[in-house]
């Protein structure tokens, strides 16, 4: 019998690559075939198995490798003879980490390099966008499909019919990683010029974990300015923690540099939050012609294109409905079913 193996770097059951490998774990289960998830970081309460033990031992299995960094499981996959999916996240590049963890940046020059070696050994690479899969075609990767990440989004909380302009104490909002790539840094001094020429009673809110010597510079920003009192830094949070903070929040930023996709964008928009976000990477992809995009890091252009939504209720509202009909676009059961057909195609060829 044919054993689908899901390879992941990390495993944590609440975070997107989490999630996105339960999904399909679930669902090659559904399909009739044994499946199994395998990862060197695995703890006690989740279904990964300790990948030290693994072993592919017929040709007739398929491999899918989780690739978002380095890892030891590439050797793994190499000596194994079962085909390969590749499914693609993005590795994000070793310079945003050079100043901050040569461990974590030598990680990702690895990942990539390792990325290079499965081209010749890949049946099937799965990228979350188009931008992903141009990295792998820039690589030597063939037979390459484009299949959004598998997250499911929450029940959709109605919110007031917006009616005022919002003149004080406005909620920013910016979800993900704590790591120098995300730029929260940047974020924060944009922040700080809105407070200072447009609404000093504004709020931010970071949620997310991260790197400690990222957050520790962080924090630090945030008392040079003295923003202490209105900045909140959250941790991991409960999904209905996290829509609750969707739906208290009245903008949504990003000046992230790179993304492979950009789930927190989706997040956002299908809460009806208007999104604001630098054009970068894939994030323009993701958000495909609805939020604002801005080609500029200026703190001043970035405070006054936030003060400009909140201050035109028809711009806000325009960005709303936008936002709801992108989230609509980008449908889990769609991206499941088209996950369903090309592993069937695999596993039957």
């Amino acid at each position: 019998m044919t054993t689908v193996h899901h390879l992941t770097p990390t495993f944590h059951t609440h975070d997107a690559l989490g999630q996105h490998t339960k999904e399909l774990h679930h669902l090659v289960e559904k399909l009739g075939f044994r499946s199994c998830i395998w990862s060197p970081e695995k703890k006690r309460s989740t279904p990964a198995r300790n990948a030290k033990r693994f072993r592919a031992k017929n040709s007739d299995d398929v491999l899918i490798y989780q690739a978002a960094t380095g890892s030891s499981l590439v050797d793994k996959i190499i000596q194994s003879d079962a085909k390969l999916v590749v499914n693609y996240h993005n590795i994000t590049p070793a310079r945003y980490f050079d100043q901050w963890s040569s461990e974590l940046a030598l990680e990702l020059r690895e990942g990539r390099r390792q990325l290079a070696q499965l081209v010749d050994r890949t049946s099937l690479a799965i990228a979350d966008s188009e931008y992903n899969a141009a990295e792998l075609r820039s690589l030597g990767f063939s037979n390459i499909e484009v299949i959004p990440v598998l997250f499911k989004l929450g029940e959709r909380t109605k919110k007031e019919e917006r009616l005022e302009t919002v003149q004080n104490g406005s909620q920013w909002l910016f979800v993900g990683r704590l790591v120098p790539n995300k730029a929260q840094h940047d974020l924060i001094a944009a922040f700080a010029i809105y407070r200072e020429f447009y609404d000093p009673q504004a709020k931010l809110v970071l949620l997310g974990v991260g790197l400690a010597s990222y957050e520790k510079a962080i924090k630090e920003l945030i008392y040079g300015l003295d923003l202490q009192g209105s900045i909140k830094m959250v941790g991991a949070v409960t999904d209905q923690a996290k829509r609750d903070y969707f739906s208290s929040s009245d903008i949504y930023v990003s000046l992230s540099e790179h993304e492979g996709f950009g789930i927190p964008l989706i997040e956002a928009m299908h809460y009806g939050v208007p999104v604001v976000a630098y054009d970068a990477a894939a994030v323009k992809e993701t958000l495909n012609g609805e939020g604002l995009l801005l080609d500029s890091k200026a703190p001043t252009e970035i405070a006054a294109a936030v003060n400009e939504i909140l201050q035109d209720s028809n711009m806000f509202s325009n960005l709303v409905s936008g936002g709801h009909r992108r989230s609509e676009e980008i449908s889990f059961q769609a991206n499941l079913e088209t996950y369903r057909t090309s592993l069937l195609s695999l596993i039957s060829n």
